[in-house]
């Protein structure tokens, strides 16, 4: 698939990289993990990494300037379905290519490489360039590892495999510093932690199996938190025995609120489909909620939870 894509990209001398909206560190990284790889190989002709801007200053910032997409190649990374596809005019573009590990629900790209098993899109496009020997720069390399160890969660989720940690081996090979990126990815500052102490003060509960926030934009800007980064803090319910699936639901300035939805075993995505959202089978987004239909999305949960005991 390496030879198919580099023989696409041969066709057009404008290049358009997406990623998924509210990106986190594998969208980020694998769009420019491969626009930084792509560059390399072809610095005749021009790369654009499309999106609103990164709330992790540790990847560059988007172009936000004029293209002419009827002559361009989009190439659209870690993103299931056209609705959340981050920038414009990806569809105006002359072919697009998807490259993908969520569950396929939307074929939307002429050419799609995509793996289900993968716990990353970084793990996808790795995974090509280390069976193909392919020599990286650091900066290719630590950006794809940015994403592997940020969807794998430090490599400790079900989706991990063997070949997760050969490819890591494989990246760190040419130079990624890995305590710095794991202080980047993962560190948080004092305002960040003094919202997540007050979310955890806040917590909801559905018969102990459930927990919920529901967090106004006042709740979040009074540390002095964006919603961007407001709505990365649902890991704050992640280690406790007793919650099978736990959900952070962020208010946005149009007065939505944006949800982040966790199962430790029962399948979900399916349910954040039918929410403006999708993803993992076990991790979900799901966006322009109101109070009502957040109580209706966690009763659905919780249907699912008992239908799986």
């Amino acid at each position: 698939m390496l030879e198919k894509l580099l023989e696409t990209v041969k066709e057009f001398d404008t290049i358009c990289i997406y990623r998924h909206v509210n990106p986190d560190g594998d969208a980020n990284g694998s769009q420019f993990g491969l626009k930084t790889y792509l560059e390399n190989q072809f610095p005749e002709k021009t790369f654009y990494a499309l999106g609103k801007e990164n709330v992790k200053t540790f990847f560059p910032q988007c172009y936000h300037g004029d293209i002419d997409f009827s002559k361009a190649l989009a190439i659209v990374c870690d993103t299931a379905n056209r609705e959340r596809i981050d920038g414009e005019g990806v569809f105006d573009c002359a072919k697009i290519i998807k490259i993908d590990h969520h569950p396929i629900v939307d074929n939307f790209g002429d050419i799609n490489i995509v793996n289900e098993k993968a716990c990353a899109t970084c793990e996808v496009l790795g995974t090509l360039l280390m069976e193909n020997n392919e020599k990286l720069t650091q900066e290719c390399a630590t950006y794809l590892y940015c994403g592997l160890l940020t969807d794998s969660q430090k490599f400790g989720i079900r989706s991990v495999t063997p070949n997760t940690f050969k490819l890591a081996g494989y990246l760190a090979s040419f130079g990624v510093d890995i305590p710095l990126v794991n202080e980047r990815m993962f560190a948080s500052d004092l305002n960040s932690f003094r919202y997540e102490t007050y979310l955890r003060a806040h917590v909801e509960f559905i018969h102990d199996s459930i927990a919920y926030v529901i967090a106004d934009c006042k709740d979040y800007e009074q540390f002095g938190l964006t919603f961007e980064k407001a709505k990365e803090k649902v890991f704050i319910m992640n280690s406790v025995e007793e919650f099978q699936m736990y959900c952070l639901f962020t208010q946005q300035s149009d007065g939505t609120y944006s949800g982040s939805l966790r199962s430790k075993n029962a399948k979900i995505n399916d349910i954040a489909a039918n929410y403006h959202g999708g993803g993992h089978n076990l991790a979900c987004g799901v966006r322009g909620l109101t109070r009502v239909s957040i109580q209706s999305l966690l009763n659905d949960l919780y249907q699912r939870l008992k239908e799986a005991e």
